[in-house]
């Protein structure tokens, strides 16, 4: 009996985390979202085709395997930066705040060149600069999108599983019949506005992969071994000075022989601590 009622609990808790919202849902959190900017609001309905076509299926829990969380799945990056929670944790916020996270690093990606840029032609390769193509040229990187406005057409920028923007645009809208989204390979996982392309790309992936891995952040593992590289230097160098100090005190050492080793185990520390924050 008391394995069954945890069983249930267990799966109630999962039904619980993965929370499904509709589009009607999302729409409405992008038009109460006050970090939404005046063009998100306006194309409310973009974004929440965006969030069930391309991104989640409307699930706010959702994990794509690799970057990116919750309903328009948001890298690790951006989640600390807008949301200032961890990605698990992310993934428990209510839609609304997943939104207003979201919401707030979209209208900053949205200020960019590229984008202007785009929406000033008001055609592009044969087909109408609307909601869902600018929303798709955030999405797959702001640099990205530039390649392609600078090439005049849709197959000027491809990700490494054949999606255009033009084809995550047609996905959005629910009108694309060919090809991967992409959407979770790439959308804001890269980080939308396009600040990680290239090399950087690939670092941050990596970063990424080994967090997944192992549970541990890069950076936070990289902290932890240089403290522990410091603390071991500075213990190593106080038994030394306490056998020196031993020595002075049973007469085997002169008064300034102790200042000069003691001089000198300062500066072999300082050099030390530096080279291990270095690394």
């Amino acid at each position: 009996m008391k394995k069954s009622v945890a069983l249930l609990l267990w799966i109630a808790s999962g039904v619980v985390l993965a929370a499904m919202v509709s589009a009607a849902d999302i729409a409405a959190a992008i038009q109460n979202s006050p970090s939404a900017s005046t063009w998100l609001k306006q194309n409310a309905q973009a974004v929440a085709q965006l969030a069930i076509n391309v991104e989640s299926g409307g699930n706010t829990s959702a994990f794509n395997g690799s970057c990116c969380y919750g309903v328009l799945q948001m890298n690790r990056t951006n989640i600390a930066r807008y949301a200032n929670v961890t990605p698990e944790q992310y993934r428990q916020l209510s839609l609304q705040d997943q939104v207003n996270a979201w919401s707030a690093l979209t209208s900053d990606a949205l200020q960019a060149a590229a984008v202007r840029n785009l929406l000033t032609l008001g055609t592009f390769d044969g087909r109408p600069v609307d909601g869902n193509l600018v929303l798709a040229c955030v999405q797959l990187g702001i640099g990205n999108c530039q390649t392609m406005i600078n090439s005049g057409k849709c197959s000027g920028f491809a990700d490494r599983n054949g999606t255009t923007i033009c084809s995550m645009a047609d996905k959005i809208a629910g009108t694309n019949s060919g090809g991967t989204s992409g959407g979770n390979e790439g959308g804001s996982g890269p980080g939308a506005g396009g600040s990680i392309d290239g090399p950087n790309r690939a670092s941050v992936s990596m970063a990424e992969a080994f967090a997944q891995g192992s549970g541990v952040e890069m950076s936070m593992l990289k902290r932890n071994l240089q403290i522990l590289g410091t603390s071991a230097v500075a213990l190593i160098l106080a038994a030394g000075l306490a056998g020196m100090w031993k020595m002075f005190s049973m007469g085997r050492m002169s008064t300034a022989d102790l200042k000069v080793r003691t001089l000198q185990a300062c500066v072999f520390l300082s050099i030390a601590v530096a080279m291990i924050s270095w690394l």
